[in-house]
């Protein structure tokens, strides 16, 4: 046809419109999904390496300096870690120390878990957690990091859910042997049971003590009275 020049070069194809559209994660193929989930669990796992590594540093060092407050350039030196990946993690030093209170909460509340299992009636489950928490002071090791991260709790005044709320979770192991037991009020029960035994470890805590053998065997028979005779 005349006037007509030649046709305009074709784009560079279907590759080139393929590598110009952008994936989106509700649309990409199983391949692409399991290469991600891949990438992010290496990452997830080098993430939790790193915060270990702080944790434990903290800790060591809370103990080191106890009774004064640990410095973060401390911890950062202790962990062989920089203010970088701190602060990547973590707000400010409130923030790390309750990260360390709540995982040692935590195993602890794992620790009771498992002692109570060993254990059948309510009143031997109510005496093994009973003892199992009175075990945070009567170790040597785990008294002192016990009482370190005591005294750097009570000063945090932070944001993030109170120690009360953690030693809640400790107290709800308790319920389930209460009302085992035929308490009509197992909750209240568990509360009134984990404020006695706290009671008297900040006690001890606060005078760098631990409860000789008479005051455990007194703490034992005195919560376990009401989940019956062990």
């Amino acid at each position: 046809m005349a006037g007509s020049g030649p046709a305009p070069p074709a784009p560079h194809g279907t590759l080139a419109s393929m590598e110009s559209t952008r994936l989106e994660w509700d649309a990409a193929p199983a391949s692409v999904r399991a290469a991600v989930d891949r990438a992010l669990r290496r990452h997830q796992r080098d993430a939790l390496d790193e915060l270990e590594q702080i944790l434990d540093a903290a800790l060591r060092v809370a103990v080191r300096v106890a009774p004064a407050e640990p410095r973060v350039s401390d911890i950062v030196a202790e962990a062989g870690s920089s203010n970088q990946t701190f602060y990547r993690y973590f707000a400010g030093k409130s923030e790390l120390l309750h990260a360390v209170m709540e995982r040692g909460v935590l195993r602890v509340r794992s620790y009771l878990g498992h002692q109570m299992a060993k254990q059948t009636s309510p009143a031997d489950q109510v005496a093994a957690w009973v003892q199992g928490l009175l075990t945070q002071l009567t170790r040597p090791e785990i008294a002192t990091q016990s009482i370190a991260i005591s005294r750097l709790t009570l000063r945090s005044g932070g944001p993030e859910p109170g120690r009360s709320t953690l030693d809640n979770q400790l107290g709800e192991l308790l319920v389930a042997p209460l009302a085992a037991a035929g308490r009509p009020h197992p909750e209240l029960d568990a509360r009134a049971i984990l404020d006695v035994v706290l009671g008297a470890l900040e006690r001890h805590v606060a005078t760098g003590t631990g409860p000789d053998a008479v005051e455990r065997e007194h703490l034992v028979t005195f919560c376990t009275a009401v989940a019956g005779p062990t």
